[in-house]
């Protein structure tokens, strides 16, 4: 008995084995992971210098790692095991709270906060010390979840204050009682746009703007979205609905910038992109003009944002005949003169996450 049990295990070992082999040689390898959002290692190139440098084993070891068969499955079996069976708090650093996936962001640094108010105490100098400047912080999702489920979170009172105490000359805006967890995707870091009519009354209080009925917008469904999340906690998650809302002044209006001249406010086609968030003004853009045609004011409105940004932008697009949008993670602040004419803008709005503000140090 002792005998065949271990004929057995050498038999299923050797299939494994070999079955392994076998599926990485026939399998065709994957340029991109939708679950980790990253390219894949590929095959080093074989040269005679190649195979005389320490690197070629390092990325050959990183090819089989990353092309690895099954790997998503495999992926997903040990963080079962070790969220569910071993009973870990979190995994990969992200933890679920209340059906909803977010990363531990516990320690507030101090040095990044500075260097936040200073990035925009800086842009206000240069750009646009007579405008009307409004400061609206979004807290991201641990500020409902992590101190309420045992989690450590962030010192937000001090993060908050710091930022209205080195800012006096901006009108600060608080969201935190316009939002709730729910209103976040639960796979994803952002805020959902289709619930977002509390933090858009609040604004528009606080900037005297007049914007539609909530209920007037038309609400455009994209099934399947996985967040960042989704792929970092390697979880089977269930995926979301993804909602973006339209109306007369979002189907006409005009976007252009730098690296697109001829833009829409909303693209479906990037929901294919490995990050589907990219359906809001085409995701990442360093500086985005967004103009209505159809405008019942002259008024323009400058947005320094981060990803944020992109889906609460057209929500206030009825507000002004221009919005323009500038991202300072990819435009530096000496340069972006070049792009924005500043000496027309009647309203600044700073729309941060406080997931930047504590990293402050992307901010160019």
């Amino acid at each position: 008995m002792k005998q065949l049990r271990s004929r057995l295990t050498i038999s299923v070992f050797a299939v494994l084995l070999l079955g392994g082999m076998a599926a990485h040689l026939l399998l065709p390898d994957l340029d991109l992971s939708r679950a980790e959002r990253r390219k894949l290692q590929q095959f080093p190139e074989i040269t005679g210098e190649a195979l005389l440098s320490a690197e070629f084993s390092q990325d050959v070891e990183d090819y089989l790692l990353d092309q690895f068969p099954l790997r998503d499955g495999f992926r997903t079996l040990k963080a079962i095991w070790t969220y569910y069976i071993l009973g870990q708090k979190d995994n990969n650093g992200v933890y679920i709270a209340e059906g909803s996936a977010s990363k531990l962001d516990a320690q507030l640094d101090e040095k990044q906060l500075h260097l936040f108010t200073d990035k925009m105490n800086e842009l206000h100098g240069l750009y646009f010390p007579d405008a009307d400047v409004y400061c609206a912080i979004v807290p991201d999702k641990n500020y409902y979840l992590a101190s309420s489920h045992g989690y450590p979170a962030l010192d937000y009172e001090t993060l908050f204050g710091t930022v209205e105490a080195e800012l006096p000359w901006a009108t600060h805006i608080d969201l935190t009682g316009s939002l709730t967890a729910a209103d976040y995707y639960a796979t994803d870091s952002h805020w959902r746009q289709e619930r977002l009519d509390r933090v858009i009354q609040t604004l528009a209080q606080a900037m005297d703007l007049t914007l539609p009925d909530w209920e007037s917008y038309d609400r455009v469904m994209l099934p399947g979205f996985q967040g960042v999340y989704y792929g970092q906690t390697a979880l089977p998650l269930p995926a979301e609905d993804l909602v973006y809302l339209t109306n007369e002044a979002t189907e006409n209006a005009l976007v252009s910038g730098p690296e697109n001249p001829s833009a829409t406010v909303y693209d479906p086609a990037k929901f294919e992109n490995l990050d589907g968030y990219d359906v809001f003004l085409s995701g990442a853009q360093a500086v985005l003009t967004v103009e209505n045609p159809d405008a019942e004011t002259d008024r323009t409105l400058v947005i320094f944002r981060d990803s944020y940004g992109s889906s609460l932008a057209p929500l206030l697009l009825d507000g002004y005949a221009k919005i323009i949008l500038a991202d300072v993670r990819y435009v530096t602040t000496a340069y972006l003169g070049q792009f924005v004419d500043f000496s027309d803008v009647d309203d600044v709005l700073l729309l941060y996450s406080t997931t930047v503000v504590n990293s402050a140090g992307i901010l160019r």
